[in-house]
């Protein structure tokens, strides 16, 4: 019994509650995997994966807790969120591999405009090239950020039901993944004035993976337009000089900032104002034409599917099955721009600053992805 790859879209209100931290456990993942499709006693789960009946009482117990499992008739329990194994999930990995195809293709005629926006802001005189920041463009930016924006926008991603852990979220696990060879995602934390994110990927080794706390990012507002000492930093943050001293000790050794002639520069793109607004305008130009007529046009199908599939008792779930689709869809999206030679295969391990960046405003793709 191969092991499962979970995925959370929204949030979680408790630590001890979330779906993460309730089906990390070999143990979890498989006794839902035994009662993804069908009920079973927790005799009858022991006896298929091989395990003590007290011991998957007492996990069936924990994962109720959050209504990931619910009991059915008498002593049998069933999963209560999409569990899809290998031959369940087959049909849409085929689905996901041919609308990514596509997509692919739709970003790669349009390289030659979004190169054309980059060379309008000002990235290059801070010293990135559009090979530095092609993974934050067209995988991050486009792929993942922009259309799900406009997936929002559109209503295509209803939004998640609330949860017993006061949290509201999609969940969703797949047995050995989405099959791509690249799975990745986008972090990010901001505030009105500015904000970071990064991609991350369990494939790329960085030596940490959380963007900026969200009181360093008026250190990384401070900086994006000039090199400045700590003392300087400190009068224009109103932060003491020496948690200015610390925390940019600490940046600097993670290589987030250079230290010349005792003052400090970014090592890391940060949109202007400007920047923000001519690509983020371009990203969703594209992301829009991605999702009218990529995606928008497979929605009878992707129904036809759930229900071939025998999901319709989780109909509720319909909204999680559909993110699920989606995430399918980003990852082999960045297969398909690799395999093509758009972007250099991701590196095993990289600095902190790669796939790193910042702004100065409001990042408008966030704002509908924040409280989905």
């Amino acid at each position: 019994m191969s092991a499962l790859s979970f995925s959370l879209y929204g949030s979680s209100k408790n630590t001890w509650l979330n779906p993460h931290i309730l089906t990390r456990s070999l143990l979890a993942q498989r006794i839902l995997l035994s009662i993804s499709s069908g009920e079973k006693t927790p005799s009858d789960i022991g006896i298929t994966i091989g395990a003590r009946e007290e011991y998957v009482i007492d996990g069936l117990n924990w994962l109720s807790k959050d209504a990931l499992v619910k009991r059915t008739d008498g002593n049998s329990w069933i999963a209560n969120f999409i569990i899809l194994n290998e031959a369940e999930k087959k049909p849409l990995v085929n689905l996901a591999r041919r609308l990514a195809r596509l997509e692919a293709l739709e970003i790669e005629c349009e390289l030659p405009r979004l190169k054309a926006v980059f060379k309008e802001c000002s990235f290059k005189q801070q010293g990135f090239s559009w090979e530095r920041m092609a993974y934050i463009i067209l995988a991050a930016l486009v792929a993942d950020l922009g259309v799900n924006c406009s997936l929002h926008r559109k209503g295509m991603v209803p939004p998640p039901p609330e949860r017993p852990d006061s949290g509201r979220w999609y969940f969703w696990g797949l047995e050995k993944g989405t099959d791509s060879k690249r799975q990745f995602g986008v972090n990010s934390n901001s505030t009105r004035e500015g904000g970071t994110a990064h991609i991350w990927s369990q494939l790329v080794k960085k030596p940490t993976i959380s963007p900026f706390e969200t009181d360093e990012i008026p250190l990384m507002l401070a900086l994006a337009n000039h090199s400045l000492e700590s003392s300087k930093i400190a009068r224009i943050t109103r932060i003491e000089t020496a948690t200015v001293e610390t925390k940019m000790k600490k940046l600097s050794n993670l290589g987030y900032f250079k230290g010349v002639d005792g003052k400090f520069k970014a090592d890391f793109p940060v949109f202007r104002e400007k920047d923000l607004d001519l690509m983020t305008t371009e990203v969703m130009r594209v992301s829009n034409d991605i999702v009218n007529n990529i995606i928008q046009p497979k929605s009878a199908v992707f129904r036809r599917l759930f229900r071939k599939i025998g999901l319709d008792a989780l109909n509720r779930e319909y909204g999680a099955y559909l993110c699920m689709l989606y995430h399918m869809m980003m990852d082999h999206v960045l297969d398909q721009l690799v395999e093509n030679c758009t972007l250099p295969e991701m590196p095993k391990k990289a600095p902190a600053t790669w796939g790193f960046w910042g702004w100065i405003g409001e990042l408008g793709l966030l704002k509908l992805l924040k409280n989905p």
